[in-house]
């Protein structure tokens, strides 16, 4: 396989594209405290003697002491040239990964419950977000990575290992990125139809995002043709918000409405400020208890929530 090309960015300059291992550092990670602090990768191997280990000229001496090829060529892929790969391992929840030095260190104590009976020294140390800086929640990686983790042995190569490049390396997958271009154009449409809506049916519309949100209509404050003032309540959350749904409106109009709103903060928790066509620019209020749905984060939510057919079906 060729290594990729490699972005801009530093943390990708020298990333090792070859191969990539994941290791469990010790049965149920018994190694990763020490391991995570000190920059290190622990392992077992406890019946091979630390000479044979960092001189490894006669492998055939390692083999007679290894049950099964499986392990051995593990053995074989910790020792020989390591710096030329990535290695990973799930821990507390997250997908971490490092890269490491040449050459192995024996644990003159002994192998214990705390430290391995030899480990690698990284040359980057274990980070659990990617290149770019993503978390790598395990909650939020795909199946096919994250079976890795329920491994039995010490190292394998996992049959996802090119997915999970790509994710370190903040890459999207061809089809994904497909995929997310054809919402974007398809958001873009919706936006054009939303700006197109009948008042009643914009209403009815910032109505469906909100009950699909958590949110339910308890009663209608009063409004006309061009502006409706509405109360909605979150069980869950046991908050009440106050949304003004409107076709368009201006900067002043936004103030005149986060007034009203700070007047009644004995009673909403929140505002919701809906307006398919600003006049002008729409300067954001730095209060996070004000959101403003403008055309494209309406246009984003009818999709996300499964809207689009519902506002294709209202233009006219």
């Amino acid at each position: 396989m060729t290594e990729l090309q490699i972005g801009a960015n530093p943390l990708k300059s020298d990333l090792p594209m070859r191969s990539l291992r994941y290791v469990k550092n010790g049965g149920g990670g018994r190694w990763w405290k020490a391991a995570k602090a000190k920059g290190q990768i622990h392992f077992g191997w406890s019946g091979i003697p630390g000479q044979q280990l960092e001189d490894p000229g006669d492998f055939a001496a390692i083999r007679s002491q290894i049950a099964t090829t499986q392990d051995f060529n593990a053995l074989r892929g910790v020792l020989i040239k390591p710096s030329q790969r990535l290695w990973i391992t799930f821990q507390d929840g997250f997908l971490w990964w490092c890269t490491v030095k040449d050459g192995i260190e024996i644990n003159a104590d002994g192998e214990s419950l705390s430290k391995g009976h030899f480990w690698l020294t990284c040359d980057r140390p274990w980070s659990n977000r990617s290149c770019c800086g993503r978390l790598l929640a395990m909650t939020d990686l795909p199946g096919a990575v994250t079976a890795t983790a329920r491994f039995g042995a010490t190292v394998c190569e996992p049959g996802a290992w090119r997915a999970i490049l790509r994710i370190i390396r903040d890459e999207r997958d061809v089809d994904a990125k497909a995929a997310e271009l054809a919402r974007m154009n398809y958001e873009e449409a919706v936006l054009v139809m939303v700006r197109r809506l009948h008042p009643k049916d914009f209403e009815q519309l910032v109505d469906l995002i909100l009950a699909r949100t958590g949110w339910t209509r308890v009663s209608t404050l009063g409004g006309t043709q061009e502006g409706i003032d509405v109360e909605a309540e979150n069980l869950t959350t046991q908050e009440v918000a106050f949304v003004q749904v409107k076709s368009k409106a201006s900067q002043s109009v936004l103030n005149e409405y986060v007034g009203r709103f700070n007047e009644r903060r004995d009673r909403y928790a929140r505002m919701i400020f809906a307006v398919h066509s600003p006049i002008g620019t729409l300067v954001r209020p730095t209060d996070t208890s004000v959101q403003v749905w403008r055309g494209e984060e309406l246009a984003h939510l009818a999709v996300r929530l499964g809207l689009g057919e519902w506002v294709e079906r209202k233009v006219v």
